[in-house]
């Protein structure tokens, strides 16, 4: 707080004097260049970097976007979220790039890239970046197995930055400020199976079931753009049932359930490149259901009084989607849409009939 303001302060007096001309008076750290990060990209428009990002690296290029050094910031162990004070989002101080014109790539985690890599599921590994090589070198690509991404454990969040196309002006005798704003890439659907046949809603598991999203969408570019690459198929990293219980303590139905995550979904003009989603009955292996998953997904944004979007920005804004397919004679006979916002869900359901949509 105590160093904001005092920016603040700084701002004001800018323009009679030099951080050189206030050193008697400010302690010079108060020179270079200041980098705000934030992520207010999404369905509550409210910025939760402070909530939801534990490690950070700004990678750093010239203005002919040659690559120069890269910072990191990362969560100190019960200090909280890259915090000043616990209020305000974290701003990283640089000190030490000479004077100049900059552009900056942002990436950023739950928790501290090199941590990440250490922990169970499919990874998000950054490329190697040589000194004075092109920014288009940088991407970030998803583990899989022979094209499978096995989701044991749900994967670490990715989000990506870029700063504008002007570059940042650096000049060490006063000081820049500039803000990277962050695109949520990661996703995470949840699946929920209801059967309307009487005689079979508690006929139900989520292991008889094989729930699958096939993509190629396990690359992101230096500018978030989604690579296209070979197809790779997303499972469950966990499936569970669930019983509704009547006032006689009774099971009166049965629900399966499955969550996914997966890589930055995105709508394609030709619909036969946008992600699937298929259920499969493992009994008999017939699919009980096959949609464009994207497509499907952005009907939810109709539902929202309050903000309308595109259906891209849709997509990227929101990242807890929830899905529930009611089974007819063992076919999705209508599908309900709901999205999660924090850890709440938004008090909308969207009811589509199965022949409202092409299968």
């Amino acid at each position: 707080m105590k160093v904001k303001n005092l920016l603040l302060a700084l701002v004001s007096l800018a323009t009679l004097y030099s951080c050189d001309m206030m050193k008697e008076d400010v302690d010079d750290t108060y020179c270079g260049l200041f980098v705000n990060f934030k992520y207010d990209y999404n369905l509550q428009r409210a910025d939760m970097f402070k909530d939801h990002v534990g490690g950070v690296t700004l990678y750093v290029f010239d203005s002919n976007g040659g690559f120069i050094k890269t910072y990191e910031a990362n969560n100190i162990p019960q200090m909280g979220t890259l915090l000043y004070d616990g209020t305000y989002a974290y701003c990283m101080h640089i000190t030490d790039l000479p004077n100049g014109s900059y552009r900056f790539i942002a990436l950023a985690n739950q928790r501290p890239y090199q941590e990440t890599l250490g922990t169970p599921g499919p990874k998000y590994r950054r490329s190697d970046v040589m000194i004075g090589a092109p920014m288009e070198d940088l991407s970030v690509a998803l583990d899989r197995n022979g094209g499978t991404v096995s989701n044991v454990a749900p994967m670490d969040t990715l989000w990506h930055g870029m700063s504008g196309e002007q570059p940042v002006i650096v000049n060490n005798n006063g000081y820049s400020v500039t803000t990277i704003p962050l695109v949520r890439d990661t996703k995470m659907l949840t699946i929920g199976l209801h059967h309307l046949d009487e005689d079979k809603r508690l006929n139900i598991s989520a292991d008889d079931f094989e729930f699958v999203i096939r993509d190629k969408n396990g690359r992101i570019a230096y500018n978030n753009a989604v690579v296209e690459e070979e197809t790779l198929v997303y499972t469950p990293f966990h499936k569970w049932d669930t019983q509704t219980i009547d006032e006689r303590g009774v099971a009166i139905d049965k629900t399966a359930h499955a969550s996914i995550t997966f890589n930055r979904l995105m709508l394609h003009n030709n619909i036969g490149e946008d992600a699937t989603l298929i259920i499969t009955n493992k009994k008999d292996n017939k699919e009980v259901a096959k949609i464009n998953l994207p497509e499907f997904l952005a009907q939810g944004r109709n539902a929202i009084d309050t903000y309308r979007y595109g259906p891209q920005e849709y997509l990227d804004r929101g990242y807890d989607f929830y899905m529930d397919f009611f089974l007819k004679e063992g076919e999705w006979h209508e599908i309900e849409l709901s999205v999660g916002v924090g850890l709440h869900i938004l008090s909308w359901a969207r009811r589509i009939q199965r022949e409202d949509l092409k299968n």
